[in-house]
């Protein structure tokens, strides 16, 4: 599978809190069949070099910002690369999706499901934002695995993203498959529901309910000063976080090819590219035209009117 270069590009930033991470592709095929995967790659053409200039330069620009900030920058095409903290473990908030949707992938090439296996989703996968949960507030379906991927990555849907998790077993089977892979500091722990009861300051065990309509509405109580505290604290919780290293370490092995299949590489690369959440971030400030796949993920106290995903 030849690839043209590219620039692997990670922005953690906890400035409202939010995440980007990024991909800047050449031009990937996109492909609903599984292929052979791929074999071992020879070493990188290119020996990793810092790139002095882009690092002070992005240190200039975090050191203005307020918040605890995780940048690193790689190009695979000369092997140039700037870190900025880039060990800091930071909140992911949606990006975890994008790990997800790689073990998913990965049991497509292992032949336990395919991209047409339809998924039932249950009560509890359902979430009060999203198209999956305005049209099955209360479970349904059945969806095929592809458009829980599509609506996954696309939209950032969190009812897709939770029933994703239960077919795989949940986060820690996600975190414990990118170990096995090499990757470390980048963990997966709760479900999207989960980590929304925690952002709004639910107490633990309450959540029993069984629709989207219903989570809503108990969310929508919770005095303001008490979802700022919990969002607050999430700052703190080991749980769900990352450093920019290890983003770009999954970005690098996604695009050489390293994690999955030709084909499903190819297929998530092709999402990735077609992200539509928060548009005017690095989309926004590139040239137009500009080829970027990435998965966001963002998250606000009440008083900023935003929760994660």
């Amino acid at each position: 599978m030849k690839r043209v270069a590219g620039l692997v590009v990670v922005v953690i930033a906890i400035a409202g809190f939010a995440t980007w991470l990024t991909l800047h592709p050449g031009r990937p095929i996109p492909s609903r069949e599984a292929g052979k995967r791929v074999a071992a790659m020879p070493p990188d053409r290119y020996p990793e070099h810092p790139d002095v200039a882009l690092e002070a330069k992005l240190r200039a620009i975090t050191n203005r910002i307020p918040a605890r900030c995780g940048v690193v920058a790689r190009n695979l095409g000369n092997g140039a690369i700037a870190r900025v903290n880039p060990d800091e473990r930071i909140p992911l908030l949606s990006v975890v999706k994008l790990p997800v949707a790689i073990v998913v992938l990965d049991g497509v090439d292992e032949g336990r499901w395919s991209l047409d296996t339809l998924i039932t989703l249950l009560p509890h996968d359902m979430h009060p934002r999203g198209m999956l949960g305005d049209r099955y507030p209360r479970g349904g379906g059945p969806v095929s695995l592809y458009k829980l991927i599509r609506l996954m990555i696309l939209f950032s849907d969190n009812s897709a993203a939770d029933a994703l998790m239960r077919l795989v077993g949940g986060g820690p089977v996600v975190t414990a498959w990118l170990e096995r892979h090499g990757i470390q500091d980048l963990r997966v722990d709760r479900t999207e529901r989960d980590l929304g009861d925690d952002w709004y300051g639910l107490t633990a065990g309450s959540d029993t309910l069984e629709s989207a309509e219903e989570i809503r509405e108990v969310r929508a109580h919770v005095p303001g000063a008490v979802h700022d505290s919990a969002a607050r604290a999430m700052l703190l919780d080991p749980r769900d976080t990352g450093s920019a290293a290890a983003c770009v370490q999954v970005l690098e092995r996604l695009w050489r090819g390293r994690l999955l299949s030709g084909a499903m590489t190819d297929t998530l690369v092709s999402l990735l590219s077609r992200c539509k959440t928060a548009p005017d971030r690095l989309p926004g400030m590139l040239p137009k035209g500009t080829p970027v796949a990435r998965k966001t993920g963002t998250g606000r106290p009440s008083t900023q009117a935003s929760q994660p995903g």
